[in-house]
């Protein structure tokens, strides 16, 4: 679902000589679409979907300390999702205590080897466990120019009593980024832990077990940027080798990249994007493991605050067209019609992932 960020307001107060701030921010939506959809709401059912709402809030808690160091606190909540009434519960927590140069992190913040892995498009071998629910305890501090980041995954499962199972920390990962010269780099290592996605159960497919180690490097050569990557997965012992190069040539960009598979047939693909003025032109096409995709994408600013968008994209499948109206300041109106031949794109049509069919929504900042 399309969602605006609605502006950040703070109310400021002030405990001694430290000042203690809480700021909020949130996210709503209010909108229609005709899509029939089944009774958990995905489409090709027999029920009109009809009228949607949600509203998301987060409060930001930060209090700067006497010795320089910044404790924050933020927590994100559903307030309402298609219903009036309700309880509001928390989706995400992290507390954190920042300086110049390092950080603590606790909570839904980002695993140390996904943050600073930074590899080249459509490999498969460099699956960096990502945070989707888990609490995860992170350290960031900066050595010798490098952002270095520690993390392990906080084992919280529970059994049927609420009681925990187990208290120790898994998936101990490390990630470092930086440059040096011309060059940029990037490295990142993650350990195996097979335990805690069984004992917590966890099927989201953001979460990899599997041990993984994985090195980058990036450099600017004859007006091109290029990158080189190399990944494995040393619990499978498969690995992915890659290189991606970006070079401008006025208001187009051509880009592509191939990575070489051990375990599957290698990728390719290229991309030409084009913008000037009002004008914004995508199109990529790419083959990986004997599967080819396509997409182009337009967009264009009339002005006035009135922009138009079309696309096809998933080889052909999805195809949508839309429109943006700037109401007021800090209130947007859409309109857009999205088509998902092959039903595998759940509502997330194109790039701006769209919805299937006729949606019309208003958005609010405030």
């Amino acid at each position: 679902m399309k969602r605006i960020l609605l502006a950040s307001a703070s109310i400021v107060a002030f405990a001694g000589a430290a000042a203690a701030e809480i700021s909020f921010n949130g996210e709503a939506a209010l909108g229609y679409n005709d899509t029939e959809a089944e009774s958990d709401g995905t489409t090709g059912g027999d029920e009109d979907r009809g009228f949607y709402w949600d509203a998301e809030l987060g409060i930001t808690f930060t209090q700067e300390l006497d010795n320089g160091l910044v404790a924050a606190a933020t927590v994100t909540s559903d307030v309402v999702d298609n219903q009036l009434e309700g309880d509001i519960f928390a989706e995400g927590y992290v507390l954190s205590l920042t300086s110049e140069t390092a950080g603590l992190f606790f909570g839904d913040t980002d695993m140390a080897a996904n943050l600073r892995w930074d590899g080249v498009s459509e490999m498969e071998q460099d699956g960096f466990s990502e945070t989707d629910g888990e609490t995860v305890l992170r350290g960031d501090f900066m050595a010798y120019g490098l952002d270095v980041s520690l993390s392990a995954l906080v084992d919280d499962t529970t059994d049927d009593d609420l009681i925990p199972v187990e208290d120790t920390l898994d998936q101990y990962s490390v990630g470092v980024a930086g440059s040096f010269g011309a060059f940029e780099m990037s490295a990142a290592y993650q350990a195996e832990e097979d335990d805690f996605a069984q004992a917590a159960d966890i099927d989201n497919g953001d979460y990899n077990p599997n041990e993984i180690f994985g090195i980058a490097v990036g450099t600017a050569f004859a007006g091109a940027d290029v990158d080189v990557a190399y990944a494995r997965d040393l619990t499978t012992d498969e690995d992915s080798t890659g290189i991606e190069v970006a070079f401008p040539v006025g208001p187009v960009t051509l880009g592509a990249f191939y990575v070489a598979e051990s375990a599957q047939d290698d990728g390719y693909g290229v991309a030409v994007d084009y913008v000037s003025g009002a004008l914004t032109v995508s199109t990529a096409w790419e083959n990986v493991d004997d599967s080819e995709d396509w997409a182009i994408e337009a967009g264009y600013d009339m002005g006035q605050g009135l922009n138009f968008y079309a696309g096809v994209s998933d080889a052909g499948d999805d195809y949508y067209v839309a429109s943006t109206y700037q109401l007021a300041e800090g209130a947007q109106l859409l309109v857009s019609y999205g088509v998902d031949d092959d039903n595998d794109s759940e509502d997330e049509i194109g790039d701006p992932e769209y919805q299937e069919g006729t949606t019309v929504e208003v958005s609010f900042e405030f």
